[in-house]
């Protein structure tokens, strides 16, 4: 009972622990993302005398009191100098002979006093009396006559009403007529006749437009970092202005943004952690959380900085700085390939908000951690990184191009600087993971498989030695090196962890080689003059002696534990009978006779014992054929798992009989039959001599 409820709690603490690194690493990282949206407050008012140089964030162009006030001024000026557009309007044109077609129609009165009170304010009596007389004459068409020398007289551009050219025209067109009716016709027409040529006041506003677009207007500019105001000196009001126009005058933060990207962060974060919690459950662990959240910060905050550097140019593409394949490199290294890509993507996300939303920096960052993570994912040596990073600095650059083609740029040294720029991230980004690496592996214990390719390096001291002190043992590791990185290949773990584990898993022996049987190549056998329990003492003791040794040579974790794990808590069954043969049925115990173990934890340690018992085993057959290799290694595993050593070992049945059907082909191919040559070499002969000896007796 009591133990359930330490077992909860122990579980309590780990759980809230990760919470609260969770929560922290997502307040410091929103926190980063929102900086930029911080107002840069200003609240100084004209007169005062600024504490410091005051200098633009960024590059600022904009249209200040003063420039307003000018620009009006020009752009009166062209508007007084931009003449109107004046168009004869043909439905003026229109109206006028629609007025004198109904003017005819109604002077075809047989009175005067019939008239409309506006034709008498026309004509008088008289006129009208002229009028219907000349209407009647048949060989004169006067209506006709006036309507189409109306028509034509208003072809003109009429701008006003001019009676002495209208009547020099009726003179000229009219000269058939008697005077009395040219006096008659220009009062008609003088009536109907209004000014058609007008302003077109759409074309005269767009000539106008055309003409303001093309003035170089009066405008204040600011280059980003151009102080404003210096130290000691008085506020103006045009200060004000651009303080204003920049957006940092008495500004005040915008909560709802940050909370918008700190649900985001949580989102990334949650994301992150049923990611491993479904598919890297080895990896559910403190640590692992405690390393990504660092680097993800670590890149994140880097791009703030990146974001705030001044010293660029206007219109440089800050971005491209962004070490992005920093974190790739790093988390393929020291976690796992799919988690750098889903670290990474997230880090892209967050970035490109850090980045005002640019979606172009966010297309940058996830192109190119999946291109580094693609090219990591097979490395094996910390030298290689170096080549990924020209192969990512040289996919940076086909980026820029594709960048700079959707902006239109045409400029080439705007792709020069740029393309130098992406290159340069990607070797960098190498070359800083290179240099940090081992300080990351170290101060979180992770051992990766460039670790373990080093040390698989047979000239490491230990090895040298033990090939030297103890040549057995070096051979028999040797051996076990080969068939546990076999079995783990069959069986998905992990084979490096395997091959190197089996390197050092006997460096314990290396203290007192002769006492162990595969370094006695005498028939002298040291164990034959002293106890059992004496004999079990040294033999049990290479265990804790080799995990010493792997301490004391730094050896990582991993290959400690295989060290500590690799005989798990079996029995030394020889020393075991020994000792009941001279102690009699006394001796029912053999806890006394076991290794301390811990049993077997993964699979690479489950894989390593079952290699070192058969291998150890098989060699000691006196010619061993298939059906006793067969035998032998069925024996050794049923033992194993009737002595429960596999119980705490993730192995399943269907990897153990795998991991059989391994060690099975590979000894069989081991110790395979082979043609005995001086035999073979003696039937020739002797069959050489048969026929020769035939031939004599024929030709006898």
């Amino acid at each position: 009972m009591l133990t359930g409820k330490r077992g909860f709690k122990i579980f309590s603490l780990k759980r809230i622990t990760l919470l609260a690194v969770l929560g922290l690493y997502t307040l410091i990282i929103s926190a980063i993302v929102f900086s930029p949206y911080l107002p840069e407050n200003i609240n100084l008012v004209a007169g005062d005398i600024a504490p410091e140089n005051i200098v633009s964030p960024k590059y600022l162009e904009f249209e200040s009191a003063e420039d307003k006030i000018a620009n009006h001024q020009l752009i009166e000026e062209t508007k007084k100098n931009i003449g109107k557009v004046y168009v004869i309007d043909s439905s003026i044109n229109a109206q006028i002979i629609e007025n004198l077609r109904y003017f005819f129609q109604a002077t075809n009165m047989k009175s005067y006093q019939s008239l409309s009170l506006s034709l008498k304010q026309i004509l008088t009596e008289k006129e009208f009396l002229l009028l219907t007389n000349l209407k009647k004459d048949p060989t004169k068409k006067y209506e006709t006559d006036v309507l189409n020398f109306t028509k034509h007289y208003l072809l003109s551009e009429l701008r006003e009403q001019n009676q002495e050219t209208l009547f020099t025209e009726i003179q000229a067109n009219f000269n058939y007529y008697n005077p009395v009716m040219h006096v008659l016709t220009k009062k008609i027409l003088s009536h109907y006749i209004e000014p058609n040529f007008i302003i077109d006041e759409e074309q005269s506003n767009l000539l106008r437009e055309q003409a303001i677009k093309s003035l170089n207007l009066r405008k204040t500019i600011y280059r980003q970092g151009q102080v404003i105001v210096y130290k000691s000196t008085t506020v103006e009001p045009m200060h004000i202005e651009v303080f204003k126009a920049l957006n940092i005058y008495n500004r005040k933060a915008n909560i709802m943004t940050y909370l918008g990207i700190f649900i985001i962060t949580i989102c990334s974060i949650f994301l992150l952690v049923r990611f491993i919690k479904t598919f890297n459950h080895s990896i559910d662990k403190l640590k692992y959380y405690v390393l990504i959240g660092l680097i993800m910060t670590l890149v994140i905050g880097l791009s703030r900085f990146v974001f705030s550097l001044s010293l660029l140019p206007d219109k440089s593409v800050h971005f491209l700085l962004i070490p992005i394949s920093l974190s790739s490199m790093l988390l393929s290294f020291l976690v796992a390939s799919n988690i750098s890509l889903l670290t990474g993507s997230l880090i892209s996300i967050l970035v490109a908000l850090l980045f005002q939303n640019s979606f172009e920096a966010l297309l940058f960052l996830f192109f190119s951690n999946s291109i580094t993570t693609f090219y990591i994912h097979q490395i094996h040596k910390r030298s290689e990184l170096i080549y990924t990073g020209y192969k990512v600095g040289i996919f940076n650059t086909v980026f820029v191009i594709a960048l700079g083609l959707l902006n239109g740029e045409n400029n080439i040294l705007w792709y020069g600087i740029h393309i130098l720029a992406a290159f340069g991230n990607g070797v960098l980004s190498s070359m800083i993971s290179l240099a940090i690496l081992p300080y990351f592996e170290s101060l979180f214990k992770i051992t990766t498989s460039q670790t373990l390719l080093e040390l698989s390096n047979l000239n490491h001291p230990l090895l040298k030695k033990m090939m030297t002190t103890a040549p057995g043992t070096y051979q028999h590791s040797l051996m076990v090196a080969s068939l546990s990185e076999a079995a783990a290949e069959a069986v998905n773990a992990d084979a490096l962890q395997c091959r190197v584990g089996s390197y050092f898993h006997d460096i314990g022996k290396l203290k007192r080689p002769q006492f162990f049987s595969e370094n006695q190549f005498s028939s002298q056998n040291p164990h034959d003059d002293i106890a059992p329990k004496m004999s079990k003492m040294i033999i049990l003791s290479h265990v804790k002696e080799g995990y010493d040794m792997a301490k004391q040579h730094k050896l990582p974790a991993i290959i400690q534990d295989i060290i500590l794990q690799h005989h798990g808590s079996s029995l030394l069954s020889l020393f075991f009978e020994k000792e009941k043969l001279e102690h009699g049925e006394n001796c029912d115990s053999d806890a006394e006779f076991r290794y301390p173990g811990p049993l077997p934890k993964s699979k690479e340690a489950g894989i390593v014992m079952l290699a070192d018992s058969i291998e150890a085993t098989i060699r000691s057959l006196n010619k061993p054929s298939p059906e006793k290799i067969d035998a032998t290694i069925q024996k050794i595993f049923k033992d194993k798992l009737d002595d429960k050593q596999l119980d705490e070992c993730p192995l399943t049945f269907d990897d153990i009989n795998k991991i059989r059907q391994v060690f099975l082909n590979f000894f069989k191919g081991v110790h395979h039959n082979r043609l005995d040559y001086q035999k073979e070499f003696d039937k020739l002969t002797t069959s050489d001599d048969s026929k020769k000896n035939q031939k004599f007796h024929d030709s006898k």
